[in-house]
């Protein structure tokens, strides 16, 4: 039985406070049946502000029920975590690798070779970074290790991230990550080799399991960001390789310690260990010598030299290692040889890596260089037919240059940088490795072909894979004529070919922002079955399709909620892995996790065995399972409509003014900054302006739907999209594992929605509740507030624009309760303690939002200094960029006045005194509250957030 999870101590007062939340919100609730307009978590806010206004209950008592509801979200995520990734007992989930492993071995394909059908990378595992690490280090530890049962006491402050989140904060989390991954990889590939031994198979002592690979993209992501420069990323490969290397060594020793000292076996695992040590001293010179700061070009000179020299000791193969490991295993007794089996698989699957780098760039990062480095007139079309064959040309015609550190270093061209790169990464760290080219935005054949001329030009063709990347909504409508295009290239055939590999990326969080997140599936699944048809037609089945599916931890990025198998289901279909099966074509399939979200379920040995077993038993049950004719696919008139209609809502709901009011206008002030990459962009604070909502990325962008109580990219438009088509919805359901399981989906995250949340904050733009709130006598100390405030939002339009879209939404999502009442998806009846921890979440922090907005109004009139106004101030204020209006405030209302000591002038003088005046009362009791409530404000979105299960 699952150990108890802690819960949050006593504390009577707060207690209290908390049961007088509770009671409110049932008390609100029942009112609704007579008065439909009610808004529970708009009164109960309300009523919060009014004892903190008045005295009776303190900022401090706020921040004390926040860290209890925080505390109670904690313990219910752990739970859920538990629960998502479980059994969680390692002796269980190796008995499941067993039956894994018996089964890939009695189905799996062997290659000409004859070598074990788990030696070929068939499910890649990709750790990448992007803004999602909302919780500390610490708490993440402590939220895993409560998963496992292994901890027993809660969070005793309010959650924030760690601060700053550098990239090198964010390298160093995947590698702790990565290497959980490859222990829990060693463990099945232990496991492989025991079955065979079992079964008296001489491959045994020879197989290698190469089934399950890693890849990070942390250190060379270079979309939508300029702040990596090549350096960085090469001495975060540097530091990978040493890294690696420890890691070997480690493990040889380990395992030597087992074995006799004067065995045969011993005596070859000392020749290893004393090789490794070599190659450890040798690159832990090269990278001191490139982590040199500056690295100006003496500098670098001297690195690169010491680096290109001959040395006995370099190393950029690790095939010594396994020449040696293979005469120790064929002497070695059977456990030794268990373990040095899974040592090999490793060093054959990584090389000197920690992973495959994935190195991602722009689409015009990439035009750009092309029109540079080709002559190319900048207005000519890249997707014109003259253009392709231009490249196929330059791509038959291409004589490789050679480069060096200093061709590195003055290149300027980001993605001709990535090139030379990768040329160097591959000549003098590892040449074992392969290296992923991403490249996002890729919504032209002739950016990809530009691609596969460039890796031809810099002589990196045979071990560099050009992924394009479809996410954005031109690129996954044109993916058939897409791949129609690019496949009928012969010399883009010739290079696929001798690569062995044809590579894609698929993205559900910028999909699922422009298309809704369920039509985003669609589309992407449907984008798998065009590329399995179009190698078929072109003659491409005899090499490897590369599917990288990317996706985040959260529902509104691609991660179903259910469990494993949902995610992986989800995600790629059982229907869409046959498309690839039926016709012969070898599948390697890749997801990611994302950023702190999805490093959690590699925090610790237990989780890390308990996901990579469940991504395995996924493997196996899709496999399994009956070819039926689901009729999601098989009634093409129904699932079609479906997805037409579901995608015209989100279209129209994207371009929706009051969508973008609801979203531009304040809501990103709701967000904690959660990594190295920015998540906001700034906006301009004008009342009347309509905010890009396009512009916000997609990480933002459904955290501030999640913030605002309703995520509308997975709940949103489901019932419109089947209003009038409720008896073929109930057919199709009843019949097919797909429909179920996209509706499923929904059905999880409208259980955690609230519109009444959302709508609850139009009351912060709202001129008649601020200027009734104290005519009727009640809080007559807020008059003079409370009348500022309302003459300031005279012509804003927020309020109406949050009213307007909560009754768009709450007509969708009548429609969703009918079709779902008529499909048995029960949604409860009754409120769940995740929704009501949610509301009361909610409520806490508008009554906070409340008193900065009354404490604001209190400051007061200045001067207009340096053309900013205490009105524009206000706006900060109602925009939610507090940190930016209390800067302007400090500076409005310095602390420490300027004296006259010092001056010492012959002159007397009796003004302005010792004791000159300052702000510091103000400071005290008005600018540092301010940001101190701010900061609850932020503490109390994260517990929102994992309330949702992840950030954004």
């Amino acid at each position: 039985m699952d150990a108890p999870l802690p819960q949050p101590g006593p504390d009577d007062r707060i207690i209290e406070l908390e049961r007088f939340c509770r009671d409110k919100l049932d008390s609100a609730r029942a009112k609704l049946v007579d008065e439909p307009r009610y808004n529970p978590v708009a009164q109960l806010a309300f009523e919060l502000s009014r004892e903190l206004e008045a005295g009776r209950l303190t900022r401090e008592d706020f921040e004390a029920l926040a860290l209890r509801l925080s505390q109670e979200t904690f313990s219910a995520r752990a739970k859920a975590l538990r629960d998502y990734v479980g059994p969680l007992d390692m002796p269980g989930n190796r008995k499941s690798l067993r039956r894994v492993a018996e089964h890939l071995l009695a189905t799996g394909r062997r290659s000409v070779s004859n070598a074990s059908p788990l030696a070929r990378t068939q499910l890649g595992i990709v750790f990448t970074g992007h803004p999602t690490f909302l919780l500390s280090s610490a708490n993440r530890a402590r939220l895993a290790r409560m998963a496992c049962g292994s901890e027993a006491t809660l969070p005793d402050a309010l959650m924030a991230p760690d601060n700053p989140i550098t990239l090198q904060v964010e390298h160093g989390a995947a590698m702790v990550a990565l290497d959980a991954a490859k222990t829990a990889i060693g463990e099945f590939a232990r496991v492989v080799a025991e079955v065979l031994r079992e079964r008296r198979s001489p491959e045994w002592r020879t197989v290698t399991v190469g089934y399950a690979g890693l890849g990070t993209w942390i250190g060379y992501d270079l979309d939508g960001r300029t702040d990596i420069q090549w350096i960085d990323s090469f001495r975060f490969r540097l530091a990978e390789k040493q890294h690696q290397i420890d890691r070997y060594l480690g493990e040889v020793l380990r395992i030597a310690a087992q074995v006799g000292p004067d065995s045969q076996t011993a005596q070859r695992l000392e020749e290893l260990t004393a090789r490794i040590e070599r190659t450890r001293a040798w690159n832990a010179g090269i990278l001191e010598a490139f982590g040199q700061s500056p690295l100006d070009r003496p500098a670098l000179r001297q690195a690169a030299d010491l680096l290109t020299a001959r040395h006995p000791d370099a190393a950029t193969s690790v095939r010594p290692y396994i020449a040696l490991i293979d005469i120790a295993i064929a002497d070695a007794p059977p456990e030794i040889a268990l373990d040095l089996v899974a040592l090999r698989s490793e060093m054959l699957t990584l090389g000197f890596g920690v992973g495959e780098v994935h190195m991602r760039i722009n689409a015009t990062q990439l035009h750009n260089a092309m029109r540079q480095h080709l002559d190319i007139d900048s207005e000519e079309n890249i997707t014109s037919r003259s253009m392709l064959e231009r490249l196929a040309t330059f791509i038959r015609d291409a004589q490789p240059v050679s480069v060096n550190f200093g061709s590195l270093d003055i290149e300027q061209k980001t993605a001709l940088r990535q090139f030379v790169l990768a040329a160097q990464i591959l000549k003098h760290i590892d040449q074992d490795s392969s290296i992923r080219l991403l490249i996002a935005e890729c919504e032209a054949p002739a950016t990809v072909m530009a691609a596969v001329y460039f890796a031809r030009l810099f002589g990196v063709e045979d071990k560099l894979d050009v992924s394009p990347l479809f996410e954005t909504p031109t690129a996954l409508e044109g993916a058939s004529r897409f791949f129609d295009v690019l496949f009928g290239i012969e010399e883009y055939r010739q290079a696929v070919r001798r690569r062995g590999r044809l590579a894609i990326q698929t993205g559900f969080s910028d999909s699922g922002r422009f298309m809704g997140q369920i039509t985003a599936a669609l589309a992407i699944e449907r984008l798998h079955g065009q590329l399995a048809r179009a190698c078929e037609r072109h003659r491409l089945t005899d090499v490897e399709v590369l599917i990288f599916d990317t996706h985040g931890e959260s529902a509104g990025r691609g991660a179903h909620q259910g469990n494993f198998e949902d995610r992986a289901f989800y995600v790629m279909s059982p229907w869409a892995r046959r498309e690839f099966e039926s016709r012969g074509i070898a599948l390697k399939h890749e997801i990611s996790f994302q950023g702190g979200d999805g490093f959690v379920y590699f925090e610790t040995p237990e989780l890390a065995l308990a996901t990579l077993t469940r991504m395995l038993e996924a493997e196996v049950a899709w496999r399994e399972q009956p070819a039926s004719d689901d009729p999601f696919y098989s009634n093409t008139t129904f699932s079609f409509d479906f997805f037409r209609r579901l995608a015209s809502f989100h279209s129209k709901l994207l371009d929706d003014h009051a969508y973008h009011r609801a979203l531009g206008s304040f809501a990103q002030g709701l967000l904690n900054e959660t990594g190295s990459r920015k998540s906001r962009r700034q906006f301009d604070v004008s009342g009347g302006e309509v905010h890009q909502v396009r512009r916000i990325r997609a990480i933002p962008h459904n955290a501030i739907l999640q913030q605002l109580g309703h995520p509308a990219t997975v709940i949103a438009g489901f019932g419109t999209a089947l209003r009038g088509d409720e008896d073929r919805f109930i057919d199709t359901f009843a019949k097919s594992d797909r429909l179920r399981r996209l509706t499923s989906h929904v059905v999880h995250m409208k259980r955690r929605s609230s519109i009444k949340a959302l709508a609850a904050f139009s009351t912060l733009f709202d001129r008649s509740f601020w200027s009734t709130r104290p005519y009727a006598g009640a809080e007559p100390h807020l008059a003079e507030p409370c009348l500022f405030i309302t003459q300031l939002l005279e012509e804003d339009d927020r309020a109406a624009s949050l009213s307007e879209l909560a009754v768009k939404l709450r007509l969708d999502a009548i429609s969703l309760h009918r079709l779902l009442d008529l499909a048995g998806q029960d949604l409860g009846k009754s409120i769940s303690e995740n929704r009501e921890r949610l509301d009361m979440l909610q409520a806490v922090r508008l009554a906070l939002l409340q008193h900065i907005l009354l404490m604001a109004a209190r400051v007061p009139k200045f001067s207009t200094r340096n053309d900013v106004s205490r009105e524009d101030i206000m706006e900060l204020i109602f925009s939610l960029r507090i940190p930016e209006a209390v800067a302007l405030l400090r500076d409005a209302y310095p602390v420490n006045g300027l004296t006259m000591e010092g001056y010492s002038l012959a002159e007397p003088f009796t003004y302005p005194g010792d004791s000159p005046s300052n702000y510091a009362a103000l400071t005290r009791n008005l600018i540092d509250p301010i940001e101190r409530t701010y900061r609850t404000i932020l503490a109390i979105g994260a517990a929102i957030a994992l309330e949702f299960g992840a950030h954004g």
